[in-house]
């Protein structure tokens, strides 16, 4: 919304989406976004959730953190119910009544198109700009009807920020007079030091972290240890699966080297495990970005990782890690084969120096350029 005096005042941001406690990356993402917001000097509000998913739909044990009891963000309004129709168009009113210069949305999944997607006429007819923080484009594992769902509430925006090279090139393609800056996601800075210093097991720690669901790839690495027989390279399984485990843990009973724990994981107990790691392995058969690379550099961990998405845009070969060609359990093998402990080390060092010059003040400073309608970045075909 241009108003007469906004050279003058700093610019006004609503940001909408899930923050703590909301568990996953994101609602981690939008409570450190909204933070650095506020320090760099911006007038910012945050709408969350009051409910985020029915149970019905949600895979997992809970959708909060339990760690984070009844916390709540400060400053943030949790007034949106995903089913509840009526609370979208009131959260909308009241945004609107902020006359705010532009609205920031996240998008990652069509769960949220009709919610998003009705809120953001309402805002645009008002005069407001939308701009869409995309984490994906289109659902892992969707097809042709969540593609096009996902395609129609793309719509929406009048100006986007994406993570990976892949997706600023695809947006460029199908809305080359849109603007699309891209950054890499910062470090969470939150994260807990480890209390306690585990024992490093052989030659090569390796941690798998995060939510299990088939597009990460995890029985990929799996048949990789299988083909590396090393009894001194040692993995670890951290998350909640999404579904029916037995299969998967019939699979692991045969690898002695491999431990895992199939649950909700605190960030304290976490931090151990990142803090053992020499690796952390993202064998993903697809992908956007990954929140959990952005754990494992807060920990100075370099990654092993799938040539895929955006994975290679954090993921520099022989700088911040080693990748691989996704599906590929030979040669992740490998790569295993390969590693040790001092070529982890080395890389650890060019993954403190990628941290240094991609930070939440300069993602901030991508958005706010997006307000005018441009970006530092350039905005040529990757």
């Amino acid at each position: 919304m241009t108003t007469s005096d906004n050279t003058l005042r700093p610019p006004r941001i609503c940001v909408v989406g899930p923050v703590l406690p909301f568990r996953g990356g994101i609602s981690h993402y939008n409570s450190m976004l909204f933070r650095a917001l506020k320090d760099i000097g911006v007038q910012v509000s945050m709408f969350s959730f009051s409910r985020q998913y029915p149970k019905l739909l949600y895979p997992g044990a809970n959708d909060r953190d339990p760690a984070l009891g009844t916390y709540r963000e400060p400053g943030v309004h949790y007034t949106i119910d995903s089913i509840n129709p009526f609370t979208w168009w009131r959260t909308s009113r009241r945004i609107a009544s902020e006359l705010p210069d532009m609205v920031v949305f996240h998008w990652w999944t069509v769960f949220w198109a009709p919610c998003f997607v009705l809120m953001a006429y309402l805002l645009k007819r008002r005069g407001i700009r939308i701009v869409l923080i995309c984490h994906n484009l289109v659902d892992h594992d969707s097809g042709a009807l969540k593609s096009t769902i996902s395609r129609w509430a793309l719509n929406m925006a009048d100006a986007y920020l994406v993570h990976s090279s892949e997706h600023k090139r695809r947006l460029l393609l199908e809305k080359p007079n849109i603007p699309v800056a891209q950054h890499p996601i910062p470090v969470y800075g939150h994260y807990p030091q480890a209390q306690h210093k585990l024992r490093k097991r052989g030659r090569l720690e390796l941690l798998f972290f995060g939510f299990i669901r088939p597009y990460k790839g995890l029985d990929v690495l799996i048949d990789a240890m299988h083909q590396l027989s090393d009894p001194d390279v040692h993995l670890t399984v951290i998350g909640e699966y999404w579904g029916d485990p037995s299969a998967l843990l019939e699979q692991l009973s045969r690898h002695q080297e491999i431990e895992a724990y199939l649950s909700y994981m605190s960030d304290e107990e976490a931090a151990e495990y990142f803090e053992r790691a020499d690796f952390v392995v993202l064998p993903y058969r697809a992908a956007t970005g990954s929140a959990v690379a952005s754990v494992a550099f807060h920990y100075n961990k370099p990654i092993i990782a799938s040539r895929t998405g955006g994975l290679p845009d954090v993921v520099i070969d022989g700088y911040t890690g080693k990748l691989v060609t996704p599906n590929d359990p030979r040669e992740l093998a490998s790569v295993l084969r390969q590693m040790n402990r001092t070529q982890a080390q080395l890389l650890s060092d060019g993954v403190r120096n990628f941290k240094a010059s991609n930070s939440w003040q300069s993602l901030c400073n991508e958005l706010l350029l997006l307000e005018k309608g441009s970006s530092t970045r350039d905005t040529a075909l990757p």
